[in-house]
């Protein structure tokens, strides 16, 4: 049995954090082909921050209006990630609402998505009572609520209906769910489509993203607008 909740706030035990789009497929993909760690940054300078730290080794992904910003080695995708040689190297993904999704008293966290299904599936039932919660701050992101009934039917086989599971019935196809939402046109406008076939694949890499590690980035020290936090996730294992 697991619980979902649809608001920001402190899981009571074991939290699966569903994102499909933006980022959340593209650091699960990061971290099935073999990269160490994947730092998620709210932003290219707190990733710049980061990458002073990690070395010159550090790979840098993100993107401003389609783009990578100025000294970023790509884009958050998944298609060009495909192609890219990541095993071993130290990954920083500027993902501004995956970040926003997490609070930083948070400390058992696992990342699911459609690409993890299986995995994150099997974690879950080996865990007491865990809580699914879809990415999106202020509110969920439409690919995240589909994903987090996706996960809820899989694991709650009785019940009465949720708007989680709702959803997904309202879109039972997964690609066609991310086409819908927003944050899937707005790949669409851009001409990436093939960015939501991609993540709407199920059970395809076999790994279950762990928050090992927060970064607290105080805005006096740093010259940020505001204070921020950075996120370490690596591969779970037993």
């Amino acid at each position: 049995m697991c619980r979902v909740d649809l608001c920001l706030r402190p899981a009571p035990g074991p939290l699966f954090l569903v994102e499909v789009l933006p980022a959340g497929s593209v650091l699960t993909l990061l971290l099935a082909q073999g990269a160490q760690e994947v730092w998620v940054a709210p932003g290219p300078k707190v990733a710049r921050l980061l990458a002073q730290e990690l070395g010159r080794e550090a790979l840098l992904l993100g993107e401003v209006e389609g783009f990578p910003p100025e000294g970023f080695h790509g884009r958050v995708s998944l298609v060009e990630l495909e192609a890219t040689e990541v095993k071993g190297k130290r990954a920083i993904l500027v993902a501004p609402m995956l970040n926003a999704s997490l609070l930083p008293e948070e400390k058992e966290v696992y990342l699911a998505s459609f690409r993890n299904a299986k995995a994150a599936l099997e974690l879950a039932r080996s865990l007491p009572s865990p809580t699914f919660r879809p990415a999106g701050a202020p509110e969920p992101l439409l690919s995240a609520l589909v994903a987090t009934g996706f996960f809820q039917k899989k694991l709650s086989q009785e019940g009465p209906p949720t708007l989680a599971t709702a959803l997904l019935k309202a879109f039972p196809d997964p690609q066609e769910a991310l086409f819908q939402s927003p944050e899937g046109q707005a790949l669409h406008r851009e001409g990436r489509t093939e960015e939501l076939a991609r993540a709407s694949l199920i059970g395809v890499d076999p790994v279950v993203p762990r928050l090992a590690e927060i970064r607290f980035f105080p805005k006096q020290a740093f010259g940020l607008t505001q204070d921020r936090f950075a996120q370490r996730f690596v591969p779970w294992s037993t």
